[in-house]
C-alpha cells in the first residue's frame, strides 16, 4: 500500500505554495505554444528538451477535424480539450516529485471558452494494484514504479501519465496532454525576462514564511510601491499568505498583478513575435518543463486560443465547502486526507461537478430547447432532474407534471437535435424518437418524460 504522509495542509509552508501556478500556468501555455509558429533547427532542438511521449488519445476535436458526429461523443464533455497542469518542487526541494499543484485547464473549441478546475493534493485517491494515497504521491508513483519494472523511457514522463489516468479516473473526463513545471522554472522564467515590476498599495510583511527546506521561518518583508522583482522575489510575492497585508484575497491580488506584469512584459519585448526569444526560453526551461504536447497539435492550440474569450473563463476548485462534493477527514496512516461526500472512491458526485464547470462544447451550441415531463408518481423528481441538466448545459426552458404516471421514461424530439438526442440516450439509456407535431409543447424541440421505472444516478 502506497502511504505518504504530507504535513497537514494548515500548517505555515505547505498551503502557501498551492496556488502560485494558478494564473502562472496560462502564461507558460502560451509560450509553449508560441514557439510552434516557428520551427528552426533551434527550435527543434528547444522543444526536444520539454517534448514527452503521449499515451492518450488525441481530442475528439482535432480527431474528426472540428466536426464531430454525435454518435461518436462517448458523454457530455467528451467534444473539449482538457491539459492536465502538474505543478512540483522540483531538484531540491524538499517536496521533491510531490505534486503541489493538480489542475485542468479545458478548452471549448466550438465556443471558444476555457476553464480550469483545481484539485486538492489531499485528495485521497485509489492506486491500481497499489492500496490508497493522496493523490499528490501518484507523480512520484509513477516514476518509482517504471524504474522498479526497468521500462522507463527518456521519451516518457511515467510520473505524468500515471497522474493523467488517475486525475480521469476521478473526474471522469479524458485527459488529453500534461504540462509540468517546477518551482525554479517559475524563477527563471521571471529572471528570463529581466524580472518584473509590480505596485505594491500595502507592504507585506509575513513573519510566518517558510524556509527553504520547510522545516522553519524565513521572514519576508517588501515595502509599499513600486518594487522591481526578480524571480525569486516574485515567487515569495505569490506564495505570501500570512502577516500583514497576508490574507488569500490580498495574496490573490499580487498574483494578478505578478501576471499583468508579465504579460506587459512579453509584449514590450514582442517575444510572442519574436521566434528566438521563444525558444531562449524554451531551452532555459528545458530542465524545469515537460509536455506531451506535439508540435502539430501546439500549432493547433495555438490557432484555437488566440480566438478564445477569456472573458468567458470559469476557475473552480473542488473543496470542502457546504455545497462541493468533497469533506475533508483523518485516516490512522494517511493523516489528513480529503475524500468524496458520497463515500471512499465514489466520486460519482465529483464527476457530476466537473461536468457542470467542463461542460459539452456542442452540446451548448446546438442549445435544444428542453421539455421535462415528470410521470414518475414522486414528488419533485422532475424538478430534481431539470436541476442536474441545467447544470451541466441543458436549456430546460420548463418543467411539468404529467397529469397521470408512467412506467417508462421516453425522449421525443422535434426538430433537428442531433447532440441533445444523443447525450440524453447515454444518459437515461432510451432511444429519442421523432414526436408529431401535435405533440409539441411550449414550443420545446426536445421532451423528456420521467417515468415511475427512472432511478436518480
Amino acid at each position: 500500500m502506497l502511504i505518504r504522509r504530507i504535513p497537514n495542509p494548515q500548517n505555515p509552508g505547505t498551503q502557501s505554495k498551492r496556488s502560485v501556478w494558478k494564473k502562472f500556468f496560462w502564461g507558460v501555455l502560451i509560450l509553449i505554444i508560441g514557439i510552434a509558429g516557428w520551427i528552426g533547427v533551434t527550435g527543434a532542438l528547444a522543444l526536444k528538451n520539454i517534448s514527452a511521449e503521449n499515451n492518450t488519445e488525441s481530442p475528439s476535436f482535432f480527431r474528426f477535424s472540428g466536426e464531430v458526429p454525435p454518435d461518436q461523443l462517448r458523454a457530455e464533455g467528451d467534444g473539449r480539450i482538457n491539459i492536465l497542469l502538474i505543478g512540483i518542487g522540483g531538484a531540491g526541494h524538499p517536496g521533491g516529485q510531490l505534486a503541489d499543484t493538480i489542475q485542468i485547464f479545458s478548452l471549448d473549441p466550438i465556443n471558444k471558452s476555457s476553464s480550469m478546475l483545481s484539485l486538492p493534493r489531499d485528495l485521497y485517491v485509489k492506486i491500481p494494484n497499489n492500496g490508497m494515497s493522496k493523490i499528490n504521491a501518484v507523480y512520484p508513483y509513477g516514476n518509482e514504479q517504471c524504474k522498479k519494472k526497468n521500462t522507463c523511457k527518456n521519451s516518457v514522463d511515467a510520473g505524468a501519465n500515471a497522474l493523467k489516468d488517475t486525475v480521469s479516473s476521478v473526474l471522469g473526463v479524458p485527459i488529453h496532454y500534461f504540462a509540468r513545471i517546477d518551482f525554479k522554472g517559475f524563477e527563471q522564467f521571471i529572471d528570463s525576462i529581466g524580472g518584473v515590476q509590480i505596485y505594491l498599495d500595502k507592504p507585506i510583511n509575513d513573519p510566518l514564511f517558510p524556509d527553504e527546506q520547510l522545516k522553519g521561518y524565513q521572514p519576508f518583508y517588501l515595502a509599499a510601491g513600486y518594487q522591481k522583482l526578480n524571480g525569486k522575489t516574485a515567487l515569495k510575492v505569490v506564495r505570501s499568505r500570512h502577516g500583514a497585508n497576508g490574507s488569500d484575497f490580498a495574496r490573490a491580488d499580487r498574483q494578478q498583478k505578478v501576471i499583468k506584469a508579465v504579460q506587459e512584459k512579453m509584449l514590450s519585448l514582442n517575444v510572442l513575435g519574436n521566434p528566438k526569444k521563444i525558444t531562449d526560453l524554451i531551452t532555459i526551461l528545458g530542465n524545469h518543463l515537460k509536455t506531451d504536447l506535439s508540435v502539430d497539435d501546439m500549432r493547433r492550440l495555438a490557432g484555437l486560443i488566440k480566438t478564445t474569450d477569456n472573458s468567458k473563463a470559469v476557475s473552480k476548485v473542488l473543496d470542502t465547502s457546504a455545497d462541493g462534493p468533497l469533506k475533508s477527514t483523518n485516516d490512522p496512516k494517511a493523516g489528513y486526507i480529503i475524500i468524496p461526500k458520497k463515500g471512499l472512491n465514489d466520486f460519482s458526485e465529483v464527476q457530476e461537478f466537473a461536468l457542470t464547470i467542463l461542460k459539452e462544447p456542442y452540446l451548448i451550441k446546438e442549445n435544444a430547447r428542453l421539455l421535462i415531463v415528470d410521470a414518475s408518481g414522486k414528488a419533485g423528481v422532475g424538478d430534481q432532474v431539470a436541476s442536474k441538466l441545467k447544470k451541466l448545459g441543458y436549456n430546460v426552458v420548463s418543467t411539468q407534471v404529467a397529469a397521470a404516471p408512467k412506467t417508462a421514461t421516453t425522449i421525443t424530439y422535434f426538430d433537428n437535435t442531433p447532440y441533445t438526442n444523443a447525450f440524453l440516450k447515454k444518459r437515461f439509456g432510451t432511444n429519442p424518437v421523432k414526436g408529431k407535431a401535435a405533440d409539441r409543447q411550449a414550443d420545446a424541440q426536445v421532451i423528456l418524460t420521467i417515468g415511475s421505472t427512472y432511478k436518480a444516478k
